[in-house]
C-alpha cells in the first residue's frame, strides 16, 4: 500500500486543525487549503488520493470545487464535509462531483478516520483492479500473436469429463 496524500478544503481555519489533530498519528500526507482556489492549486502541484471539501465556504462552494476537481481529477476520490444536511445537496453532490461519502459537522474522529481508511482501501482496489487489467490485456494480445503465426496454439480440446486431449 502507497502512502496515500489527502487535501483538505475548508474556510474555517479550526476545522483545518482539528482535521490536522485528529490525523496526526495516521500514516497519511495531509494537506489543507482554505479554499476551492487554494484546493486547485495545490492540486496541481501534488499528487493527492483523496479531496475532503466542506459545502459552506465562500467564492467558490464545496460542490463547485468538487464538480471542477471531478473534471480535472476524474480518477480521484472525494468526501464532502457539511454542517446542514440537506438531501438536496447530497443528490447533487453524488450525481454532479461523485462525491463518495459525506461527513457531517462537528464530527467523531474515530468516524472520519474509518471513512478515510475505507475510502482508501477502495482507491487501492481499483488501483490493484487497474494493474491486473493491463495485465490480462498483455498476455491476451502476446496469445493472439502466437495465435496468427502458430494458428490453433491456443485451442485446447477436452473430452466429455472436462480433461484436456493431447494429441
Amino acid at each position: 500500500m502507497t502512502r496515500h496524500a489527502i487535501l483538505m478544503v475548508d474556510d474555517e481555519p479550526n476545522v483545518l486543525k482539528s482535521f490536522q489533530r485528529a490525523l496526526r498519528k495516521e500514516p497519511y500526507t495531509l494537506m489543507t487549503a482554505q479554499g476551492g482556489e487554494e484546493g486547485l492549486t495545490i492540486l496541481e502541484a501534488r499528487e493527492v488520493s483523496l479531496v475532503i471539501s466542506d459545502y459552506n465556504m465562500p467564492k467558490m462552494n464545496g460542490l463547485e470545487f468538487l464538480k471542477t476537481v471531478k473534471a480535472l481529477y476524474p480518477h480521484l476520490l472525494a468526501i464532502m464535509l457539511t454542517g446542514q444536511a440537506e438531501i438536496q445537496i447530497a443528490m447533487q453532490a453524488i450525481n454532479e462531483a461523485g462525491v463518495y461519502k459525506f461527513i457531517q459537522k462537528p464530527w467523531e474522529d474515530a468516524d472520519l478516520k474509518m471513512t478515510i481508511l475505507r475510502a482508501l482501501e477502495s482507491i487501492d482496489l481499483a488501483t490493484e483492479r487497474d494493474h491486473l487489467l493491463r495485465k490480462v490485456k498483455s498476455r491476451d494480445a502476446i496469445l493472439m500473436e502466437l495465435e496468427k503465426k502458430h494458428p490453433g496454439i491456443t485451442k485446447v480440446n477436452r473430452d466429455e469429463d472436462g480433461y484436456m486431449i493431447i494429441e
